[in-house]
């Protein structure tokens, strides 16, 4: 509509239409998105210049057209990373932001743009190419934290450290199998993530509002244009769910849970009644009153972030879960979680991996607390099994009443004078006692797979660089072909 034939009472929003009446302040206030969504900015641009692309391969656009919005998308770029553009909060989000801008930089050539696209497969295209960015990124910083793990691990091969069940010392371990522990699972985060990227990557586009476009869209195009591996089967579907971002968020959460713990572990364990690690002073805070204080903050701050990140989504599971198909304006909500929760978990993986870099490892607290848990009273029990021929029920009997008395005089299984042990059992006078009991034996007693013994911990060693450099070599070999397609484009 030019200016001559426009209503005074018309709306002024790219929609407006056939709308007669301003757009009241409430409504500019709750529909605006423009205060978070502006973080899609980089993909909305790179969208658009597909779109503007395939526009002209099909005839809606000339070349010149198309050389002018290029241009006119590069300078918006521009303009918002240097801090040179003017978000509006009446222009909604950042979509019609962007469009506003081009036409006024290009003309009519800028209203041409939104030919054959809908708001609804524009933002569902721009949320799926922001997930494949950000896994990309978390990728990188989860690759850094498990060769910090694996690192940490080989240099604490020879070191003691206790193993808990119910938090209760259950058994004697090397330091290296409990940082390996936390290795495998946060792998196992890696390859979700992967499975996150396999069904994120696809084009919607052509979508339009619900029903497709009554344009000769060359969908096929288009992902090639924007290095996607699949196209939407049903429009409806492309706009309307939001599965993509659950499973992000899933995603997320789960290597959250997996951060949760280590920073639990890592608060008990540096805590004065534990004493088994020291955190570096630089990952920790003093108290305004307490000046012997030393808390341990990051660890604290990525266990508050998970509860942040549980949140993030299960709020997006309520968001849809009512909504009848397709779009629905409730969907523009989707994106305040995703992007706290891409922020929150970035923030915690770079925490821990400074934590497990600067931790100090206190081998003669751990010795004290293993040997006051009597964490070796299964071997001992097995040595009783296995060497003087008693059935485990009768040996589980004989160290549990050992145990017993030791408790009773505050000594422990290393200390318990000889007659103590003669008068509960003879068997238990043996010479090679000690070495029934001893820590370090304990540990390599358990040579099976997966177990702690020193020789299965050099075979974790192995199967963990193997893995490693797989998932090195897939993210390496991706990005090179990211950067080649983009070189002949």
């Amino acid at each position: 509509m030019n200016k001559k034939n426009k209503s005074p009472n018309s709306n002024a929003k790219l929609w407006g239409g056939r709308f007669k009446e301003l757009t009241a302040d409430i409504m500019n206030r709750i529909g605006e998105s423009i205060s978070f969504d502006k973080e899609l900015y980089a993909q909305d641009i790179r969208g658009s210049l597909a779109h503007a692309k395939m526009l002209c391969k099909i005839g809606i656009l000339t070349e010149k057209e198309l050389l002018l919005i290029e241009r006119g998308l590069t300078k918006i770029q521009s303009e918002i990373e240097t801090g040179k553009f003017e978000f509006k909060q009446e222009l909604e989000d950042i979509h019609m932001h962007i469009e506003s801008r081009l036409t006024q930089l290009i003309g009519e050539a800028g209203k041409k743009l939104h030919t054959a696209r809908s708001r609804n497969d524009q933002v569902s295209q721009d949320v799926r190419l922001y997930i494949l960015d950000q896994i990309k990124i978390i990728e990188t910083e989860l690759i850094l934290l498990l060769e910090h793990l694996l690192e940490r691990a080989k240099s604490s091969l020879d070191i003691l450290f206790p193993g808990y069940t119910h938090l209760q010392i259950a058994q004697p371990i090397r330091a290296s199998h409990y940082f390996m522990a936390h290795f495998w699972a946060f792998l196992r985060d890696l390859e979700l993530f992967q499975h996150v990227k396999s069904t994120t990557d696809l084009l919607v586009l052509g979508s339009g509002a619900m029903a497709g476009v009554n344009y000769n869209s060359d969908r096929e195009f288009l992902r090639k244009e924007l290095q996607l591996s699949s196209i939407s089967e049903n429009s409806m579907d492309a706009v309307s769910q939001r599965d993509h971002i659950i499973q992000y968020l899933f995603a997320i959460s789960q290597c959250m849970a997996h951060a949760s713990r280590v920073a639990e572990e890592f608060i008990i364990y540096s805590s004065t009644e534990f004493n088994y690690i020291g955190l570096p002073d630089r990952l920790t805070s003093g108290s305004s009153i307490m000046p012997q204080k030393k808390n341990p903050d990051v660890a604290e701050l990525i266990r508050g972030k998970s509860a942040m990140v549980f949140g993030n989504l299960m709020s997006l599971l309520a968001l849809v879960k009512g909504t009848a198909l397709a779009y629905n304006r409730d969907f523009q909500e989707d994106k305040i979680p995703m992007f706290q929760a891409s922020k929150h978990i970035l923030l915690s993986l770079e925490g821990l991996r400074e934590m497990i870099a600067g931790m100090e490892i206190r081998s003669s607290s751990i010795e004290t607390n293993l040997k006051k848990g009597f964490s070796t009273a299964t071997d001992l029990a097995d040595w009783l099994v296995s060497v003087k021929k008693i059935p485990f029920r009768e040996a589980h009997e004989i160290v549990g009443n050992l145990v017993s008395v030791c408790t009773k005089k505050n000594v422990d299984l290393f200390s318990i004078s000889l007659e103590d042990r003669k008068k509960i059992s003879y068997h238990l006078i043996d010479p090679n006692y000690l070495e029934a009991i001893s820590l370090y034996n304990s540990a390599d007693k358990k040579n099976v797979a997966g177990g702690t013994a020193r020789k299965r911990q050099l075979e974790q060693f192995a199967q963990a660089e193997k893995k490693l450099k797989l998932f090195q070599s897939k993210i390496l070999t991706s990005k090179k072909k990211n950067s080649n397609k983009k070189g002949k484009s």
